[in-house]
């Protein structure tokens, strides 16, 4: 307890007081205290208050004074004392210990020290700290997200790096990226956002370097716009994380229900890429590529069948057989295989007329109805042979079985293998000649005999007459039929009638087979369209719905027989969104039952969500015969992979399936890549506008290619020192890209390919480039430009006595992208001009000049750093650019200046070279003479004339003082001084 007050001096007291509210301040948890609630206001006012208190309570404040009096208090100077105390450091309560116990007198002066503060110090103080606290806080929220950055973009980057070198090499599976939790960043779709390898042809480097001075390097970001304004082909691997999830680049694809790409695929890749070069290979081989016909269904299913043995490739192997059904692939034979349907053979009804209630499309129902019907009765009848082969000793069939010991022996396999089962006990069944009849015409009619099944009937009429009179005459007409297999309309009321009055409730009728045979002939109930107990498999459901279906004219047909193709793709699409939706489905089962229905466009997308390998070529092959429909404006950018058309038809976005499909092996593969690019143009067939935007989007796609991988010689052709021509990959396919000539190729590819490379600041690749499209002036241009540079690049004060080696000159047969020196490449170029007649002539004069000039300019840079000096002068004075002779006079040194503006721009940037190499020659000559041990008449005549030289020189670069860099007229004014000229 603190003592008494009245103790200690006055000020004694408050200094005792003042430290010890400063000692309490420190080290104090404020949290223990609660703040004061009351505002500087809500004070000021009850402080007013105070003051006008009644009498009474001044009274008290009177004897209060009397009492502090009586113990030696001054209460004035007290008053003084206080308010000459600065209290800005202390303007705010502090927390008190728990444990503390202040007197009356101490807490009386601490409040007394809050009521004197004023109100503006504390809102500065309070407005500094927070200003502070915010700049402290905003400090260590800076200091946390940097460290983020750092651990998210530095430490697991690399990681991912590292991940996709091993997966480039094939130490590691590709999903393994996807499987680690680190997806590939694929949402900037911009095309050759890295550079390429640049391929194996020195051309394909760029022989521009930074001493050619700023601007002139290599630009990475223009590559990345196409005409169209948005990349067709996507960032390739180099510049894009693969994981082989590539479905990320479409804005439909789920990436996590991509499979794993294994190495089978991956062989499947290989193989499907020779295969589209075989198949490009006929296409121009034959007289008209419109009209090639190559076996796309069966190679790609060889493909498919060869790498493995898995549920999947035995699905997708199976889904080939099927479209080759579907196309009339199958019925080719062996002996030719390039006589079946030919390219584009659909396009008219399937992609052209999109109305779904036309006889186009009423016609390619039907004709994948029938196709895919006729895939599953095969399909059929190999399970039936496989069942055989498997059990011998149940079956029993014999040596060379019949058709029918073959199914007889099938049914005795199913009744050993069902024996368990009620509905397949032996005595329910109804037999002739020693068989379960009903039984054996069920499984002949799912296996496509249905010519076997009228033979068995009739064979056994009587035995059929006493089950079922009527039934003979059912089958008949029902086999006799064709394709239709549709009943007179008097046979279908009847067999209707019959199925509804005597065997769907007849007690009598246990033979599980009898209903089945009957909904199938007379399509019985068309309400319920499964028979589970006999066709238990999905692949028998899908059958059943193929017999069943009809197109028909729902405006005249009873409801009850109205069951349509597109009534089974409705069912099919709601089928599959609840049960095929995720990884692990059946992915092969569905995308079958999508082709089977004729959807598709939702087939591909499908696959394509989760093999993107076997969903890219089976677009293709889909393409290839006019049954896939194309986006309708390939040159929006759209993201998605399936996109709706002006009607509502579902179509793909074919282009771009293409162009991101070539992101893995275009850079080290370009010709491959441009074996698939060339497929966009399979849809240059379809009417304006549609047509030609493909045909568009494909060249734009060839161009992309070609700016990417760099690979010009591979790809656009190749000229020979000895003015030879070879062709390139893409023009040995321009029949394929519908390029109809070699100037609209020229036109089309390689001229805007030389412009984009020209503007990239590539100037040697743009050299050939323009060679190749055959515009020479524009390859003079780029040459001078470029000796320009390289001549202009270095200060030849600096450079002397520097001995470059001189370059291997090529053969004669050589390629001219064998040369890296722009000199000796400008040499070669302008030698071939010279003894082509056709080509001089395409060139302007003021270039050719140019040209000559800029050389010999190279000529005299190169002598002078060789130190001959005679030699440099004489040729600066053959250039006759500038006046260095000795008897030239001042007027015409004047006209010379006059003249300036009138020299080429690419030699007027090298009139400084020239001046600087002339006064330096004159002053190393001159020093020499002066140094010669033999002295002469001729000794001081020559150094007065290179006296006069450098002086014509001189005036000449006055005259021209503001169009030259002032650095020149340093070098001949240091020149000057030094050597006494």
């Amino acid at each position: 307890m603190a003592e008494p007050v009245a103790n200690f001096p006055t000020s004694t007291l408050f200094s005792s007081l003042l430290e010890q509210s400063r000692k309490l301040r420190q080290g104090q948890d404020s949290g223990e205290l609660p703040p004061i609630q009351l505002g500087l206001s809500e004070i000021e006012r009850r402080a007013k208050e105070l003051r006008r208190a009644p009498g009474g309570q001044r009274q008290t404040d009177a004897r209060a004074h009397y009492l502090l009096a009586a113990g030696g208090i001054n209460t004035d100077e007290v008053l003084r004392d206080l308010d000459s105390i600065d209290f800005q450091n202390a303007y705010e309560p502090s927390s008190f210990r728990a444990d503390t116990d202040l007197d009356a007198c101490s807490t009386s002066i601490y409040i007394r020290i809050l009521l004197l503060t004023t109100g503006q110090t504390y809102l500065r103080n309070r407005k500094e700290q927070n200003v502070m606290s915010s700049i402290e806080d905003g400090m260590r929220r800076t200091g946390r997200d940097f460290d983020a950055f750092v651990a998210k973009n530095v430490t697991m980057e690399w990681e991912s790096q590292k991940q996709r070198i091993f997966e480039h090499f094939g130490l590691a599976p590709r999903s393994a990226a996807a499987a680690g939790g680190n997806p590939p960043d694929l949402r900037a779709s911009g095309f050759g956002g890295g550079l390429s390898a640049f391929g194996a042809s020195s051309f394909g480097r760029s022989r521009l370097n930074s001493s050619f001075g700023p601007g002139r390097g290599l630009q990475t970001g223009v590559w990345s716009k196409s005409t169209l304004g948005n990349s067709v082909l996507g960032r390739s691997t180099s510049a894009a994380a693969s994981s082989g999830h590539q479905g990320t680049l479409f804005g439909d694809i789920d990436p996590g229900r991509q499979l794993e790409l294994s190495r089978q695929v991956q062989v499947r890749q290989q193989h499907y890429a020779l295969a589209i070069k075989h198949m490009n290979e006929v296409r121009l081989e034959s007289g008209n590529a419109a009209r090639g016909a190559f076996p796309v269904m069966k190679t790609f299913g060889d493909i498919t069948g060869e790498s493995g043995t898995d549920l999947l490739t035995v699905q997708l192997h199976d889904s080939w057989k099927l479209l080759s059904y579907i196309t009339g692939e199958s019925e080719v034979h062996d002996a030719n295989p390039f006589s079946g349907p030919r390219e584009r053979g659909f396009v008219k009804d399937y992609v052209i007329n999109t109305a779904s209630d036309g006889q186009e499309a009423s016609r390619i129902r039907k004709h994948v109805q029938k196709g895919s019907r006729k895939f599953l009765e095969k399909q059929y009848r190999d399970v039936v042979e496989s069942a055989i082969a498997e059990n011998p000793q149940i079956a029993k069939v014999g040596g060379i079985p019949s058709v029918f010991h073959k199914f007889r022996g099938y049914i005795n396999i199913k009744l050993a293998t069902n024996k368990d089962i009620p509905e397949w006990d032996i005595k329910n069944f109804d037999f002739v000649a020693d068989v379960p009849c009903w039984a054996l015409i069920f499984y002949l009619i799912r296996a496509g005999y249905l010519e076997e099944a009228d033979e068995f009937v009739r064979q056994n009429q009587q035995s059929f007459q006493k089950l079922d009179r009527s039934f003979p005459t059912y089958l008949h007409a029902y086999c006799s039929a064709g394709d239709e297999r549709r009943l007179p309309r008097n046979l279908l009321d009847r067999i209707q009638a019959e199925y509804n009055n005597r065997v769907k409730h007849s007690e009598d009728t246990k033979d599980i087979f009898k209903p089945a045979v009957y909904k199938i002939i007379g399509r019985c109930e068309l309400t319920k369209r499964s028979v589970p107990t006999v066709m238990p498999t999905a692949e028998d459901w899908m059958w059943l719905q193929l017999v069943l279906a009809r197109e028909i004219d729902r405006s005249t047909d009873p409801a009850h027989e109205v069951f349509t193709m597109q009534d089974l793709q409705k069912g099919v699409i709601q089928f599959g969104a609840k049960h095929f939706g995720t990884k692990g489905s059946n992915v092969g089962l569905y995308f079958q039952m999508l082709l089977m229905s004729g959807l598709f466009e939702d087939a591909v997308h499908y696959l394509y969500s989760f093999q993107f390998v076997d969903g890219v070529h089976f677009a293709i092959a889909l393409t290839y015969y006019g049954l896939l429909r194309p986006t309708a404006n390939p040159a929006k950018a759209d993201t998605d992979l399936l996109t709706l058309g002006p009607k509502g038809e579902k179509q793909i976005n074919f282009p771009r399936l293409i162009g991101y499909y070539t992101r893995d092996f275009r850079t080290p593969n370009a010709e491959e890549a441009v074996d698939y690019l060339c497929l966009i143009c399979l849809n240059g067939d379809l009417p304006s506008p549609a047509g030609d935007q493909h045909l568009t989007i494909c060249h734009d796609a060839l161009r992309e290619l070609v700016l990417e991988t760099r690979e010009f010689t591979k790809l656009l052709g190749d000229v020979h020192a000895d003015g030879t021509r070879q062709k390139g990959a893409i023009e040995r396919r321009m029949k394929l890209i519908k390029l109809d000539d070699q100037r609209e190729y020229l036109r089309t590819i390689t001229e805007q390919a030389a412009g984009q490379a020209n503007d990239d600041g590539r100037a040697s690749d743009a050299v050939l480039l323009y060679h190749l499209a055959e515009d020479f002036e524009t390859v003079v241009e780029i040459i001078n430009k470029n000796l320009s540079d390289s001549i202009a690049s270095e200060d030849v004060a600096l450079d002397f006595g520097h001995r470059a080696g001189t370059p291997a000159l090529p053969s004669a047969g050589s390629s001219l992208t064998s040369v890296d020196d722009p000199v000796q490449l400008a040499n070669r170029m302008l030698s071939m001009y010279t003894n082509s007649a056709a080509m001089y002539s395409k060139i302007s004069i003021r270039s050719r000049e140019a040209a000559e000039v800029l050389l010999s300019i190279a000529e005299a840079k190169k002598r002078y750093r060789e130190g001959k000096w005679e030699l440099c002068l004489r040729i600066i004075q053959d250039v006759d650019v500038i006046p260095i002779e000795k008897d030239v006079d001042v007027g015409s040194i004047r006209r010379r200046a006059q003249n300036f503006g009138t020299l080429h721009d690419t030699v007027a940037r090298n009139v400084g070279i020239l001046l600087k190499m002339t006064v330096e020659c004159c002053s190393r000559l001159s020093a020499e003479l002066r140094d010669s041990m033999y002295a002469d008449a001729s000794r001081s005549q020559k150094v007065n004339e290179l006296g006069t030289r450098a002086k014509n020189v001189m005036i000449y670069a006055g005259m021209i003082q503001y169009k030259l860099p002032a650095h020149v007229y340093e070098f001949i004014n240091s020149r000057d001084v030094t050597e006494g000229f």
